[in-house]
């Protein structure tokens, strides 16, 4: 992991602007591949805003076994829930998905930029929507009962959320693996590869260079009622 000074930082789009503006005296950290970057024992140092790349937030059961519960994106604000005065989740990890850098800043700084900016109140609200909403399509996923119908599921859930439309066909714009689906849908990685195999030789989904591709939306979508 490494830190650096966020002074002179260039920003590109309006949005990276005013969210950045809040955090100039923030710090810059980069993450690599698998590197923890909030862990589920101690309190978190601070919030951090994603700037490059992806994270995804997990619980580990007891029989050991990870639960991938969230994939979050530039933009984003963990651990979103402590930094508007909940309690740490305990037992809740955040880890770096490929390279990732974050700009960490303290909770009051937050909370003080929100209560003076009602613009980065209403991103923040948005991400709390729409933290609960991919909650809300999880609990609906585990509801299937055959791994066929629960991958299928999944995967209609990330091109929704990840998804960038490349003529007939929707590449899912997040490097995740085999193992992570299984840990998101409550399976293990033979059975996820097995389903996902049958869905590649039935031309409904491909992958390339670590990305998944919905090859027919509609046939995907169809197979799953």
């Amino acid at each position: 992991m490494r830190e650096y000074s966020i002074a002179g930082v260039p920003t590109i789009r309006s949005k990276d602007e005013s969210i950045i503006a809040h955090f100039n005296e923030g710090l810059i950290m980069q993450f690599l591949n698998g590197e923890t970057i909030i862990d589920g024992i101690n309190e978190p140092s601070g919030v951090f805003l994603i700037k490059e790349g992806f994270v995804k937030a997990y619980s580990i059961s007891q029989d050991g076994h990870s639960n991938l519960l969230l994939i979050h994106q530039v933009g984003d604000f963990i651990p979103l829930p402590w930094a508007l005065d909940g309690a740490h989740t305990t037992g809740l990890y955040y880890e770096a998905i490929g390279k990732v850098t974050v700009i960490r800043a303290s909770k009051d700084k937050l909370r003080t930029a929100l209560g003076k900016n009602s613009w980065l109140s209403q991103e923040i609200m948005k991400q709390a929507v729409d933290i609960i909403t991919v909650y809300t399509q999880r609990i609906q996923t585990l509801e299937f009962r055959s791994s066929r119908e629960r991958m299928i599921s999944e995967l209609l859930n990330l091109s929704e959320r990840f998804g960038e439309k490349h003529g007939n066909q929707i590449i899912i714009n997040v490097p995740i693996t085999h193992q992570d689906i299984a840990d998101s849908i409550n399976m293990n990685r033979e059975t996820a590869s097995r389903t996902l195999e049958k869905l590649f030789k039935e031309g409904l989904v491909g992958q390339e260079e670590h990305l998944f591709i919905v090859l027919d939306l509609s046939k995907l979508q169809n197979s799953l009622t």
